[in-house]
């Protein structure tokens, strides 16, 4: 199985392996991902261009409705229900950190009705429209963020594979609350975890950063 527990195999990593690292083991997950995230550049494009993922992500739903009889007369956009789902998946992690995630993304929520006029209410343009905008801002991430700030070091591929062998995409869902929790820590927000968050990092960084010099060495030679 591909994902962050296989690096943490891979790479034979000790630190936190014997603490309790939270619901999903977010805290190992998480230094695991900040390993690979630690370029002040590649760090601001993960803050930024999440949004964007998210917006792309509504913009594909806004077109689809339910009903929902007890909440509304009216059908709901699907892209509500997937905003106030990821909220409280990202909520099981930290709950000011769903906030900083999700109010961004709330706030260009209006943007779905904007397109969908635009696109004379046609589903399938929302469709490519939402789908290219979420592929140019993951493009933007990992091809700029992690092959020119981190100079090759990324981590998702192994996501991506986690992902589509475990049929279960919460792990994928959740990494843009990673980057907003590491900003807090910065500034001292629960220093318990992101001690126990920070210690892996520090234990798997300067492995992967090893591993790169030799690979590049090798090439050069």
């Amino acid at each position: 199985m591909h994902g962050y527990l296989n690096i943490a195999k891979q790479y034979q990593l000790t630190k936190g392996a014997d603490e309790k690292l939270g619901l999903f083991q977010w805290q190992r997950r998480m230094g695991i991902h900040l390993a690979f995230h630690r370029d002040p550049m590649n760090i601001f494009l993960h803050t930024v261009f999440p949004v964007f993922n998210a917006l792309g992500v509504l913009l594909m739903c806004y077109p689809l409705f339910i009903d929902i009889p007890m909440l509304s007369e009216a059908p709901v956009s699907v892209a509500l229900g997937v905003l106030f789902v990821s909220f409280l998946l990202y909520a099981l992690v930290d709950i000011l950190a769903s906030v900083l995630v999700c109010l961004p993304v709330l706030l260009l929520y209006p943007l779905c009705q904007w397109s969908y006029e635009a696109m004379g209410q046609s589903v399938w343009a929302m469709e490519v429209l939402g789908l290219a905008i979420f592929m140019l801002a993951l493009w933007i991430q990992v091809g700029i963020g992690h092959k020119i700030c981190e100079k090759g070091l990324g981590d998702e591929v192994e996501n991506i594979k986690e992902m589509f062998e475990s049929k279960n995409p919460m792990h994928f869902i959740i990494l843009p609350v990673y980057t907003v929790l590491d900003l807090l820590f910065m500034v001292g927000y629960r220093r318990q975890q992101s001690t126990r968050v920070w210690k892996i990092m520090n234990e798997l960084r300067p492995k992967l950063v090893k591993e790169l010099d030799e690979e590049m060495a090798l090439k050069a030679s």
